[in-house]
Formats: C-alpha cells, sequence, structure tokens
C-alpha cells in the first residue's frame, strides 16, 4: 500500500512539474510577442516623429481669388518648403515669394492668393517637396480642383 501512495505522490509531482513549465513556457511565448510588438509600436511612433507631412488644399471663394493653404500636418519640423506646378498658364499667384518657406512647424500654415483668369486649367497638379529629420527632398503631389 506504501508502494501505490509513493507512485501516486509521484506522479502527482511530476504531471504537477510537467504543467507547470509548459504554462511557463507559454507565458514566456506571449510575453516576447507583446515586448517585440510594444517595440516596434515605439520605433514606429519614433519614425512618425521625425516625419513632416506637407498638404494643400485650395478654397473655393464665389468671388476673387481663390486661396492656396499649405501646412504641416505631421510631427516634426518641416524645412526648405518648395511647390511646383504653380507656373501654368491662367494662373496667377500673388504673393509666391515666400517659397521656399524656410522652416514650417507642424500644424502651422502659409497661404497664396490665387487668381484664375482664361485659359487657366481645371485641374493643378501641385508637387511639395521639402526637408524634415526622416530625409531631405521628401515629395507629395496633389491634384487640384480649381
Amino acid at each position: 500500500m506504501e508502494t501505490w501512495t509513493l507512485i501516486i505522490s509521484a506522479a502527482a509531482l511530476v504531471i504537477s512539474l510537467y504543467t507547470y513549465f509548459a504554462h511557463d513556457r507559454k507565458l514566456k511565448q506571449q510575453e516576447r510577442l507583446i515586448n517585440s510588438y510594444q517595440l516596434k509600436q515605439l520605433q514606429e511612433e519614433e519614425q512618425a516623429n521625425k516625419k513632416a507631412d506637407i498638404r494643400a488644399e485650395i478654397s473655393q471663394n464665389t468671388k476673387g481669388p481663390r486661396t492656396l493653404r499649405i501646412w504641416n500636418n505631421g510631427r516634426a519640423v518641416a524645412r526648405n518648403i518648395r511647390v511646383e506646378g504653380l507656373d501654368v498658364e491662367g494662373l496667377i499667384v500673388m504673393n509666391d515669394e515666400i517659397f521656399p518657406y524656410e522652416i514650417m512647424n507642424p500644424q502651422d500654415d502659409a497661404e497664396l492668393k490665387l487668381y484664375l483668369t482664361i485659359g487657366c486649367p481645371p485641374k493643378l497638379t501641385l508637387k511639395l517637396i521639402w526637408d524634415d529629420e526622416s530625409g531631405q527632398n521628401n515629395v507629395t503631389t496633389k491634384v487640384i480642383t480649381l
């Protein structure tokens, strides 16, 4: 009888140890996955903090000039902002001497007045170029309906 008690106790101990180590291994695997996910998120956030995002839109006034608004929608400071594509026939751009724009902080903007004349195309393709902490000569292209 004592032998059976000893065998049952040993079996219970072996099963308990196996369950503990199997469960511990699964927990450590999950912890590694969570840590790698968090590390990836931190790296992506760090990259996003180095990027500026220059955008453009045009306001449709019923009369008079249209206003082209260019702003930094990113998290980093944009430098040396250039706008290409404003030199089309039938479009008169006022105060375009502000470009290249030296520094644009996040959420800052600049505005240009646009006058449309006969022969102006219905759409304008703008190429926005800027430098930021993530790199030089970042480019985005925007098609704007006039």
